[in-house]
């Protein structure tokens, strides 16, 4: 059984995938079952049922031509973070590699939880089970914004952070290495530059998932209620403030409401200027984003219209 996809992705041999999860289980792990949960050039997640032990796991590989850096041993420095510091159910990591000493592609290797994502269990809520379910967000959430740093920018492996810049300048480089296109960088750099006076007040670092969508939140449905299962992806968490989290959730439809804010600011508070801030990071998100569907470019349409600049069309 090859584990095939499409010509241009990835492709991995069912022997050597068992002798990664021998590596990792012991000699006498068995491969039952494999189902892809995601692919994209050189890219591949597995969901992987396995015997002796019994056990699902999810099984991430990235070549060297993946289109992320795949940071995976960060990745699970993040997740060992949270699981010690806050009540958000994590699943356990299990083995991560990033060497390529051995294997062909970085493997990060973790229990599976099993939950639907929050895009399938949202339209099956009654009123109730909504309100439950933004409380239970508003509070996870909040946890993960109350993992402080001690300075703003990238994180290493072993969680230190990589700069000591001022929360200003770490957001502008932030901007350039997440937005691609050099036309929509300069437009960012000049909203960034014109607002400059309101993120003088941002002082405080703290856990960025940069990644929260109702796509990477499960939840999972237990005696009768719905319970948060776990947050997925924290591939690109660093250090840096929760209001571009906030902005982002509060740009997706479906994903925020009125029920999330009270159980949210009972542990982290809003900050006046966060209203104000809120198009520029919702902009730097566009910006990133980058993709020429009606949806998107009605999204980023409004913000330019919001902050005074040009209206923009397409990305290309």
């Amino acid at each position: 059984m090859d584990i095939e996809t499409s010509q241009m992705d990835m492709a991995v041999p069912h022997d050597l995938l068992l002798q990664l999860l021998q590596q990792t289980f012991g000699s006498k792990v068995e491969l039952i079952g494999c189902e892809i949960g995601n692919q994209y050039h050189d890219y591949l997640v597995l969901l992987v049922q396995l015997r002796h032990p019994s056990i699902e796991v999810v099984v991430k590989l990235a070549g060297p031509e993946a289109p992320w850096p795949c940071p995976f041993e960060r990745t699970a420095m993040l997740h060992r973070l949270v699981a010690t510091l806050t009540s958000v159910p994590m699943p356990e990591i299990l083995a991560v590699d990033i060497s390529y000493q051995t294997w062909p592609w970085r493997y990060f290797i973790k229990a599976h939880i099993p939950g639907q994502e929050w895009a399938v269990v949202r339209p099956q809520l009654s009123r109730e089970e909504l309100s439950n379910a933004y409380q239970q967000l508003g509070n996870a959430v909040a946890q993960l914004h109350a993992i402080h740093f001690p300075a703003f920018g990238e994180l290493a492996v072993d969680g230190s952070v990589l700069g000591n810049e001022p929360y200003f300048a770490t957001l502008t480089e932030h901007a350039r290495s997440s937005i691609q296109n050099a036309r929509l960088r300069d437009l960012f750099y000049s909203v960034l530059e014109k607002q400059r006076h309101l993120f003088s007040d941002v002082r405080q670092s703290g856990l960025c998932h940069e990644d929260l969508h109702k796509y990477n939140i499960l939840f999972q449905h237990r005696q009768g209620q719905w319970h948060l299962a776990t947050i997925l992806d924290f591939d690109k968490g660093w250090a840096g403030h929760h209001e571009t989290d906030l902005a982002r959730l509060e740009l997706w439809e479906g994903v925020m409401s009125d029920e999330f804010w009270p159980s949210y600011e009972a542990i982290c508070p809003i900050a006046p200027l966060y209203k104000q801030r809120r198009p520029i990071y919702q902009l730097l998100w566009c910006f990133e984003f980058a993709r020429s569907t009606p949806e998107h470019i009605a999204d980023t349409q409004r913000l330019c219209a919001e902050l005074g600049l040009p209206r923009l069309e397409a990305f290309e």
